[in-house]
């Protein structure tokens, strides 16, 4: 409590008294409590109210709120809890003190009428302080801006207030209004235009106050709709030297024109609005940056993490990474729950604890890796992966994020093992005939003379047999490479179904006449294909019935109409089966079923792949059948030459 203001006071009951007067702060907490007690007690109608303490008498008046505005006065003795030295104020003198407060009333009333101003303007700033704190802490621009401007309105008692938004022209570009209905606002127009007083004001720059801006000079009028305003405040936005808008305020209530404190605290909160835009604006292009930033790497190939520390949690995380592990992520997330959910974690079989993924050591330790993994994700599927992570540092050196790529490499593992697979293959498959081929050969060269006509007949059909295999075999692996460098050329034309089956059944038995075959087509059926292609197809699913079926059981073959103007050919065999386990990769490259293996059957485990590539280059389909008699259907599909065709 400033003690200067209650001096005339104070002076006068000096005065009447003849005595000094001590403030509140003064007494003893005892004489404190009492004062309080007594003014509580007390109706005030005089503004004093007297009290005892330790037998000695006071006097105590409030002339604000709260304790600091308590005033005890009187005669004091040196009583251990008054550090005063008086005498015991007796009735006359507190009737003197009585007339001194009545006298000095209209100065009391002064005291108190300023004390509230001044705490009214107090709790003002307080709630401009308080409201600024939540605002510049308001990262989203438009809920600022709504922010600022109704507490302008609230703080200087206006009954409109507007927020207009300038560009880098200084034009005004949006308006936030406050205190307007949807429905009135809906009836003007347009924003302002920024002439007449409001052009001033961006011109200037500097706070404008009017009583009745309708008389100014300056001002333009209204626009149709507008509400009739005669008090006016505005007041720039400006942010380190720029302007970023300004505050309109109008029609003061229960006053004809805005005050100085109301000047003072709109400039205060125009000077805590600045920030609070700049801020706003500095988060929105962070985030468009952030977004940026994420577009872009969204985009790559390769997954992509950021994991920071204090707290540990991944901040940043692209499309592909989610497609990598096989579940959604969505920054931040914290390290631990993104490691729980995360796939297993294997290397050379070895499965690696949390704390040893390389993105975890980045982090931790700093440490700089480059590896394969293993991953196994929560489906069951398993993925190679080669993994770069590294530490990112500041200026000092200190860690503040790792950042892990994460690339998929499990078609180059599996084109790797294929490619063992296929040399594997190859070496076997082609030496064989050629041992055969080559030592016959040397046979006939050596002994021939010497051999007789049935052996020689026998090594020469072994020579040609291997040698039909051999051609099979390149050409085989010549359809491969075409296939893979996308050079499969096709033909189109009628082909009569009975005649290629039959051809290529008659050049099967004349290798195998050991297998009877049936062969079952519907009359005059006609497919539109390429017929070398189509030939091929049916070899190979004659051969592989042939090489499964126990020699004497039939091959059968059939052709039908099918459904959608399509033609089904099927051939059948009444072998051992495909296993169950086999069925989902027969149609794959190298893929030799279970029943090959054992049997000892020779092949490369192309046959069934070529078949299907050739089929869907027809536009049909191909598929396998296991009969509940036992044995495989292979069926394949191709385009019908029908009468509207």
């Amino acid at each position: 409590m400033p003690r200067l203001t209650v001096q005339p006071l104070l002076a006068a009951l000096e005065t009447a008294l003849g005595v000094p007067a001590s403030t509140l702060a003064s007494a003893g907490a005892e004489t404190r409590r009492a004062a309080l007690h007594a003014l509580g007690a007390h109706q005030e109608t005089d503004g004093v109210a007297a009290f005892t303490v330790s037998g000695r008498r006071y006097l105590a008046t409030r002339y604000g709120r709260g304790h600091a505005a308590i005033v005890l006065l009187g005669p004091f003795r040196r009583p251990e809890d008054v550090p005063c030295d008086a005498p015991v104020l007796d009735a006359p003198a507190e009737a003197r003190a009585r007339r001194a407060l009545a006298q000095a009333g209209e100065g009391l009333s002064q005291v108190m009428a300023a004390e509230r101003k001044r705490l009214e303007l107090a709790a003002q700033v307080e709630l401009i302080d308080s409201a600024a704190i939540a605002i510049t802490g308001e990262l989203e621009l438009s809920t600022v801006l709504h922010r600022i401007v109704d507490l302008a309105r609230d703080v200087a008692g206006a009954r409109y207030a507007a927020l207009g938004v300038t560009n880098e022209r200084g034009e005004i570009v949006s308006l936030i209004v406050s205190g307007m209905s949807e429905e009135e606002q809906a009836r003007v127009p347009h924003i302002p235009h920024g002439r007449g007083i409001l052009g001033r004001l961006l011109r200037e720059g500097k706070t404008i106050r009017l009583r009745d801006l309708r008389t100014n000079p300056d001002a333009y009028g209204f626009p149709e709709g507008h509400p009739e305003m005669r008090s006016f405040l505005g007041v720039p936005i400006t942010s380190r030297g720029r302007v970023l808008g300004n505050l309109y305020l109008t029609e003061k209530r229960f006053a004809r024109d805005f005050t100085d404190e109301d000047v003072r605290l709109v400039e205060l909160l125009a000077r805590y609005a600045g920030v609070a835009i700049e801020n706003a604006g500095l988060y929105q292009r962070a985030e468009a940056q952030q977004a940026r930033l994420q577009a872009i790497i969204d985009q790559l190939p390769e997954a992509v993490l950021l994991v920071e520390p204090n707290p540990e949690r991944v901040t940043l995380a692209n499309t592909q990474a989610a497609h990598l592990l096989g579940w959604e992520i969505r920054p931040p997330l914290a390290l631990d729950e993104f490691l729980a959910a995360n796939p297993r974690f294997q290397v050379d079989d070895t499965p690696l604890s949390p704390a040893d993924i390389p993105v975890v050591r980045a982090l931790r330790y700093g440490e700089t890796s480059r590896r394969e993994i293993r991953m196994v994700r929560s489906d069951g599927q398993a993925i190679t992966a080669l993994v770069n992570a590294a530490p990112v540092r500041d200026a000092d050196g200190k860690i503040t994020a790792a950042i892990a790529v994460f690339q998929d490499i499990t078609a180059i593992k599996d084109a790797e093992q294929l490619k063992d697979d296929f040399l594997s293959l190859v070496s076997h498959e082609l030496r064989t005939p050629m041992t055969t081929i080559q030592g016959g050969a040397l046979l006939l060269l050596q002994n021939g003379a010497d051999l007789d006509e049935e052996t020689r007949h026998e090594i020469l059909t072994d020579i040609a047999n291997e040698s039909r295999r051999l051609a099979g075999l390149v050409e085989n692996m010549v359809q491969l490479a075409n296939i893979r460098a996308g050079r499969f050329g096709m033909d189109s034309e009628p082909v009569h179904l009975r005649t290629l089956l039959q051809r290529a059944i008659d050049a099967m038995q004349e290798q195998d006449p050991e297998h009877p075959f049936v062969l079952d087509v519907e009359r005059d059926l006609l497919a539109l294909g390429d017929p070398g292609r189509l030939d091929q197809v049916v070899r190979n699913l004659l051969h592989n019935a042939i090489k499964y079926a126990p020699a004497g059981t039939p091959i059968e073959v059939r052709a039908a109409r099918g459904d959608n103007g399509t033609v089904i050919v099927s051939v059948r065999d009444h072998g051992p089966g495909i296993d169950e386990e086999d069925l989902p990769f027969v149609f794959e490259r190298f893929q030799r079923g279970k029943q090959a293996v054992l049997r000892h059957t020779a092949g490369m485990g192309l046959g069934l792949y070529l078949s299907k590539h050739l089929i869907e280059a027809h536009g049909g389909q191909i598929w396998i059948e296991r009969p509940p008699d036992g044995g495989t259907r292979i069926h394949f599909s191709v385009p019908a030459i029908t009468d509207d065709l």
